[in-house]
């Protein structure tokens, strides 16, 4: 009997102690003060970029409905996107389990017993008992165990929130900096049908001088070599559009052919027609707010800090109340005619006294998961600034080279005009003229090739500056997560 009361003693001293306890372990092991050092201004300095902030939805700046059309369908169909949907839905409905364990549970049961005794008369006596039960049973959380794991529940949701958000912004990007491969993809089949024309043409008038005697074998076969490469490079561009054109639908959700008649509309711009202009890219530090893979991993150094909380009150004493009402009767009818005759209302403490080692264990490991989280915060940080960094010093330097480029276009445009005032002077040949065309044609290609490269490097900025969905607000309906745009529901 004394045994009991040093148990029931330890037990009031535990839950008197042990509170004292957990707020005397502090979680300053879990504070990472990585954002503090993160200064405000970014390391690339150039004209082109601007201080202010990022506009929200910055694809729309590119003013294509072909490009719009596509990222409208990917936000709805995009299977990346559906299966982040999915995730949110499931840790929304684990965060309700941890709500169930705040409230009282019961069971409601009927039952029905035969009751036959053959030792009265000739046929016996039989008759029925019908009992109707109802047993329910609280943990009463004093300690706030269970309400720590429902608030760790709620913050793991907000983070699946933001992962989807995450995965919209990687699908927006791809989408678009795909869909610019395949504009600059489709400028150079045309430009290399023609080039592959003119090396025909070429070869033709190599021909024509080997019989008059003006050209050996060799300037046909060095003009054939040279009309062949043209139809490889016409080739390889017509494969790279068909396997753009397959990315575009995987990344939209859609059949290929499907969106093949999206990209036939006519009034869909020319590579050359895209303009980037001033970029607003706002301030270094600004990332941490925007970025949603940053503040998903806030969020779960939260989760964890309340997931060894719960897991430190488990050394607690838990407190139970169990309750069992109900009634019986013969007849199905009359078994709740006369009130509940059954009544047993009784209260319980438990105290984890042999199971101190595993208690110990799974406290190490939740202190252990929440150094993790702190770890892989600093770790997302880190590699968000260095990914800004790097897409800032690419974009700028892919700027220069498109300018470059550019330039080249323009003096193969004045060598092709100069060529055809000889040409009327007759002071040069076909053959001449044929090759500044060429020429000119190549140097397009080149600056359609470095334009894609700049304009994707722009959509990487963006991504990397974490913006595209601040303006927006995630609703449910029916189990499916839809952007809702705040600025048109005050409007409305």
């Amino acid at each position: 009997m004394k045994s009991y009361k040093n148990c029931f003693k330890a037990a009031i001293l535990a839950s008197i102690l042990l509170p004292a306890l957990s707020s005397c372990t502090n979680d300053k092991e879990y504070k990472s003060t990585i954002a503090k050092d993160v200064k405000s201004q970014f390391l690339t300095k150039d004209k082109n970029l601007s201080k202010t902030a990022p506009a929200d939805k910055w694809w729309l700046e590119f003013n294509d409905s072909t490009l719009n059309q596509l990222i409208d369908m990917a936000l709805k169909n995009n299977r990346d996107i559906q299966i982040a949907n999915q995730s949110i839905i499931t840790s929304r409905q684990l965060n309700n389990i941890n709500l169930t364990t705040l409230l009282p549970s019961g069971t409601v049961g009927i039952s029905r017993q035969r009751f036959s005794s053959p030792g009265f008369g000739p046929r016996g006596i039989s008759y029925d008992l019908f009992q109707s039960t109802f047993d329910a049973t609280w943990e009463l959380d004093f300690f706030g165990k269970n309400l720590d794991r429902y608030k760790a529940g709620k913050l793991r949701f907000l983070k699946e929130a933001q992962l989807y958000k995450a995965n919209s912004l990687r699908v927006v990007s791809e989408i678009s900096q795909n869909y610019f491969a395949l504009k600059a993809t489709q400028k150079q089949i045309e430009n290399l049908q023609k080039i592959a024309d003119l090396r025909q043409k070429l070869t033709v008038i190599a021909q024509g001088k080997e019989k008059v005697g003006s050209a050996s074998k060799v300037n046909i076969h060095k003009a054939e070599i040279d009309h062949n490469n043209a139809e490889s490079a016409l080739i390889d561009a017509k494969t790279n559009e068909k396997v753009l054109t397959y990315k575009l639908a995987v990344l939209a959700g859609l059949l290929p052919e499907q969106v093949t008649e999206i990209l036939r509309d006519k009034n869909s711009k020319n590579i050359f027609n895209y303009y980037s202009g001033l970029v607003p890219v706002g301030l270094k530090s600004d990332i941490l707010k925007r970025r949603p893979d940053i503040i998903a991993a806030e969020y779960e150094i939260d989760a964890a800090l309340y997931d060894k909380s719960a897991q430190f009150k488990e050394f607690l004493p838990s407190f139970n109340l169990t309750a069992r009402i109900g009634g019986g009767a013969t007849n199905l009818g009359d078994m709740l005619k006369n009130g509940a005759n059954v009544k047993d209302i009784r209260g319980g403490v438990s105290v984890p006294l042999l199971s101190a080692g595993q208690l110990l264990a799974e406290y190490k490991i939740s202190k252990a998961k929440g150094k993790i989280a702190v770890l892989d915060y600093e770790k997302t940080v880190l590699s968000a600034i260095e990914e800004t960094e790097s897409q800032l010093t690419r974009y700028i330097n892919a700027l220069q080279v498109e300018n470059n480029t550019q330039n080249s276009l323009q003096s193969s445009n004045k060598i092709l005009r100069i060529n055809q005032n000889k040409k009327r002077l007759g002071v040069i040949s076909n053959e001449e003229l044929i090759n500044a065309e060429i020429s000119k044609l190549s140097s397009e290609n080149m600056l359609a090739q470095k334009k894609s490269e700049t304009l994707a490097n722009l959509v990487a900025v963006h991504k990397a500056l974490g913006g595209g969905f601040e303006g927006y607000e995630m609703k449910f309906e029916n189990d499916r997560v839809l952007w809702i745009n705040q600025e048109s529901n005050k409007l409305q």
